[in-house]
């Protein structure tokens, strides 16, 4: 069955304590998938093992999301999300993925994906962004990392000034380089 196939309303919720993990080659083919993965999915391992990964792909993921997974992904970083999948007979599942690359020798050889159950409040926010995108409404939000992110100005500012741990080092960061340039300067 292709993504392109039927869906149906029937939501999987995952059990809080299950953990979905799947290998795919660098072309997203499923080189590994662990118990839960087939549970959730409803394929067998023979089914899925080669097939791409987004035989799960459910259409109403917007087109931007994967856009930015693989250009993340490609770029040797980490990508973290909440992603709707869609089952083998239709229904759905949602999780929280995060999926980081499998190096070799400086290389990418792969992927990995390990998934969870996202919080209600997460699938709720990531239903709403998600529909805004495929309907072109989104305004200035984008996906950026597999997070949602406002691109206007004062989504930017905020942003900036939300204290998190890559904002606070660059801000340090930033600050220590224009001390360092003033002493040079002198």
């Amino acid at each position: 069955m292709s993504h392109a196939q039927s869906t149906n309303p029937g939501e999987y919720v995952l059990p809080d304590d299950e953990v979905i993990i799947t290998h795919t080659d660098p072309s997203s083919r499923i080189t590994y998938a662990n118990q839960a993965f087939l549970n959730a999915s409803q394929y067998s391992l023979e089914e899925c093992l080669g097939r791409p990964q987004n035989i799960i792909r459910h259409p109403d993921m917007p087109k931007e999301a994967f856009a930015d997974l693989w250009a993340t992904i490609r770029a040797g970083k980490s990508w973290t999300g909440v992603v709707k999948n869609r089952r083998k007979h239709g229904g759905y599942y949602w999780v929280r993925a995060n999926i980081t690359s499998l190096m070799e020798r400086g290389r990418i050889v792969g992927y990995m994906s390990v998934r969870i159950k996202p919080t209600r409040q997460e699938i709720e926010q990531a239903e709403k962004v998600y529909a805004a995108i495929r309907t072109g409404n989104a305004g200035s939000m984008r996906i950026r990392e597999g997070r949602v992110v406002d691109v206007s100005f004062p989504g930017t500012l905020r942003c900036m000034l939300q204290p998190s741990l890559r904002n606070s080092t660059w801000l340090i960061l930033g600050t220590l380089g224009t001390l360092l340039a003033c002493l040079a300067a002198r």
